[in-house]
C-alpha cells in the first residue's frame, strides 16, 4: 500500500501511472526470469557428470525479452573432449548468437508484414521499451524469410526433379473437383540489381464461393490459399504446383481454372498447373483495358457487344473505324495496343462464356486477384517509395504468405527455444532430494497447533483457514 501511495502522489494522469506500473511489473519479471535460469544452473552444476565435465568459470549473457534485457551469470564446462561449454544453453536449447527472446522475434514478425523495419523496432522500443535497431529486425526477416524459401525450393525439387508424390511424403491429400487458380504481380523497385524494377508474383487458389451468410448477396471465396513471392515465372509455377500437389488430389475428372491478365507468364501455368482445362481472362483487367486505351469512347459498348456475341470479325471492323477516328498518333497506338491485347486473349475471353466446360452451375465472376494482391503484397511493397533486394523482397513476400495461410505460428513453433525436458527432469529431481523432503513427505504433515490445546483460539482459527480443511494439510 505505501509503494501504492508513493506511486499514485508522483504522477498526475492515468497514461503515466500505466506505464510506471509497466516498468514496475517488467523489473520484477526481469529478475524473477534472472533467478529461475540461474537456479536451473545451479542444479545443471550438481547434478552433471563430474568426471566429463569440469567446471572452469562463470560467465554473462544477455538477453532481451518481452519484459527488457536480463542478464544472467551461468557456469562454463570443459567436457571430455576439451571442448568447452554452456550446459544451460544447451539444456534449453538456446542459440549460441541469438540475443533476442522467440516471443520477442514473433511479435517483431508480425509487425513488420505491415511496417517497415525502422517503425517496426521503434514501434517496439515505444510499446515494451526494449531498444531494438531496424537492422535487426531486418536480420530476423531475411533468417526465417529465408527458411520459408528454402522449404518451398526443396518441395518443388522433390517433385519436379526427383518425382515423389507429395501425399507419400507430407500425409493424406483432399479431393477436389475443381480448383480456380489466380495470378498476378506487382513491379517493384530494385536497388543493387541490373534492372530498376521486377515482378514480385502472386498467386491464389480457391475451391469457391460461399454466401457471407444465409441472406447475403455477397460472396467469400472458400479454400482460399496464396503461393509465390518470387520474381521467375517458372520458379513460381513450380513452386504452386509443388504446394498444390501436397495439398489436393486431382483425379481425372477434377477440373482447374487458370485466370488473371494477358501476360504471358500466367499463361504458362497451364504447363505446370494439374488439370487445367481453361484459361480465363478476368473481367477486371479487360475493363481496365478499355478504359485505358479507349476511355468512354463510343465503340467500347460495340466492342463489347463484338465479345458477347464472339465475332471476331466485326470487332477488327470496329476497332478500324476507332484508330481511323483518332488524330493523334499516340492515340491511334493506343488503340494498336488495344487491338493486340484483345486478338492474342481472344481464345481465354471466349472460354469464360463456355457452358461446356464441366464448371459448377454457380460460377461466379473470376478476377478476385487484384484486391487480394493489394492486401498482400501491394500495400506492404510499394506504397513507401522503399527499394528492395530481389532476396529481401522474396524472404519478406514469403513471411506475409505464411501468415495470410495461417502456417506462419507453425513455422516460428521451430524457433521457440523447446528444452531438454528429460535432463531439466534429472537436475531438478536431483537438487530437490538434496536439498528438500519428497513430494509425498510434503502432503503428509500437519500442523499439530490445529488440534492442541489452544486450537480453539483465534490465531489458531486463521491457520485452520488457510489450510486445507479436508485434511489439515496446509496449502502450499
Amino acid at each position: 500500500m505505501e509503494l501504492n501511495l508513493r506511486i499514485l502522489q508522483k504522477e498526475t494522469n492515468f497514461k503515466d501511472l500505466e506505464r510506471k506500473i509497466f516498468r514496475i511489473v517488467c523489473n520484477e519479471a526481469r529478475e524473477i526470469l534472472k533467478k529461475y535460469l540461474e537456479n536451473i544452473d545451479q542444479a545443471i552444476m550438481e547434478c552433471r557428470d563430474k568426471d566429463k565435465f569440469k567446471l572452469k568459470d562463470i560467465k554473462e549473457r544477455t538477453f532481451d525479452t518481452l519484459f527488457g534485457e536480463v542478464t544472467i551469470e551461468r557456469r562454463y564446462y570443459k567436457d571430455s573432449n576439451d571442448e568447452f561449454r554452456f550446459l544451460l544453453d544447451e539444456y534449453l536449447n538456446i542459440p549460441a548468437n541469438d540475443r533476442q527472446s522467440p516471443a520477442l522475434k514473433e511479435i517483431a514478425l508480425d509487425l513488420v508484414k505491415e511496417l517497415p523495419y525502422r517503425k517496426t523496432a521503434d514501434k517496439i522500443d515505444n510499446i515494451l521499451e526494449i531498444s531494438t535497431s531496424h537492422t535487426t529486425v531486418f536480420n530476423w526477416v531475411q533468417k526465417e524469410g529465408s527458411k520459408l524459401s528454402k522449404e518451398a525450393e526443396t518441395k518443388q525439387l522433390d517433385f519436379f526433379r526427383d518425382g515423389l508424390i507429395p501425399d507419400e511424403k507430407y500425409g493424406d491429400r483432399k479431393e477436389i473437383e475443381h480448383l480456380f487458380v489466380e495470378a498476378d504481380g506487382i513491379h517493384i523497385p530494385l536497388q543493387k540489381d541490373d534492372n530498376k524494377k521486377g515482378e514480385l508474383k502472386l498467386g491464389m487458389s480457391y475451391q469457391g464461393w460461399e454466401k457471407r451468410h444465409p441472406m447475403s448477396d455477397e460472396y467469400n471465396l472458400t479454400g482460399k490459399k496464396y503461393y509465390g513471392g518470387v520474381f521467375s515465372s517458372d520458379e513460381f509455377w513450380k513452386e504452386t504446383a509443388a504446394e498444390m500437389y501436397e495439398d489436393y488430389s486431382f483425379s481425372d475428372g477434377s477440373i482447374s481454372v487458370l485466370c488473371g491478365d494477358g501476360a504471358d507468364w500466367i499463361t504458362t501455368g497451364k504447363e505446370f498447373i494439374p488439370q487445367i482445362e481453361v484459361r480465363f481472362l478476368d473481367e477486371y483487367h479487360l475493363n481496365k483495358k478499355f478504359f485505358k486505351k479507349l476511355g468512354r469512347s463510343k465503340f467500347v459498348p460495340k466492342l463489347l457487344d463484338n465479345i458477347e456475341e464472339n465475332d471476331i470479325d466485326k470487332l477488327r471492323e470496329n476497332l478500324k473505324k476507332a484508330r481511323q477516328y483518332r488524330h493523334k498518333k499516340k492515340d491511334k497506338e493506343k488503340v494498336d495496343e488495344l487491338k493486340n491485347y484483345l486478338l492474342n486473349n481472344w481464345e481465354f475471353i471466349q472460354d469464360k462464356k463456355n457452358d461446356n466446360l464441366g464448371l459448377p452451375d454457380e460460377i461466379r465472376g473470376l478476377g478476385a486477384m487484384e484486391s487480394n494482391i493489394d492486401k498482400v503484397l501491394a500495400n506492404r511493397f510499394k506504397k513507401r517509395g522503399m527499394r528492395w533486394s530481389r532476396e529481401g523482397a522474396r524472404n519478406l513476400a514469403k513471411i506475409i504468405i505464411a501468415d495470410r495461410n495461417n502456417s506462419l505460428e507453425k513455422h516460428l513453433s521451430k524457433i521457440n527455444w523447446e528444452f531438454k525436458t528429460d535432463d531439466l527432469r534429472k537436475a531438478y529431481n536431483t537438487v530437490q532430494k538434496k536439498y528438500s523432503r519428497s513430494e509425498s513427505e510434503v502432503l503428509r504433515a500437519t500442523m499439530p497447533a490445529l488440534k492442541g490445546p489452544k486450537s480453539g483460539q483465534d490465531w489458531v482459527k486463521g491457520l485452520r483457514n488457510i489450510s486445507d480443511p479436508m485434511t489439515n494439510n496446509p496449502v502450499i
